[in-house]
């Protein structure tokens, strides 16, 4: 019993997907939703110079300068977060980074807002 059935389920499957492909044989070529897509995507890749469009640069190693441009930036940065050797020097009277301490007030704020942590209901 369950071979004629799986004899039988195999032969509607294989009825279908021959419909299905005679169907799609039947037809001009791809939908024409894919053609505009496909027409879409060629003319953005030639505007920005992506896929196979000619004028596209292939990169390369980057050049001499690149550790000492990588060198300034870091150090720009460090510049304007008060890292590294521009630490700022706050007359903070505890040794709890400013980070922290903003990080911890806002999650006591929110959990006494919600409801949660210390705040949360006593049962």
């Amino acid at each position: 019993m369950k071979a004629h059935r799986l004899t039988v389920t195999f032969a509607a499957v294989a009825s279908v997907a021959a419909l299905i492909g005679a169907g799609a044989a039947a037809t001009s070529g791809t939908p024409d939703w894919l053609d505009a897509l496909n027409a879409r995507s060629a003319a953005f890749n030639k505007q920005y110079g992506l896929g196979d469009d000619a004028g596209r640069r292939p990169l390369t190693a980057p050049g001499p300068d690149w550790l000492q441009a990588l060198t300034a930036r870091s150090d720009a940065m460090n510049r304007e977060y008060g890292l590294g050797q521009y630490t700022r020097q706050t007359a903070r009277t505890s040794s709890t980074p400013e980070w922290l301490a903003a990080l911890n007030a806002r999650s006591d704020g929110l959990n006494e807002q919600h409801g949660l942590g210390d705040d949360a209901p006593k049962r």
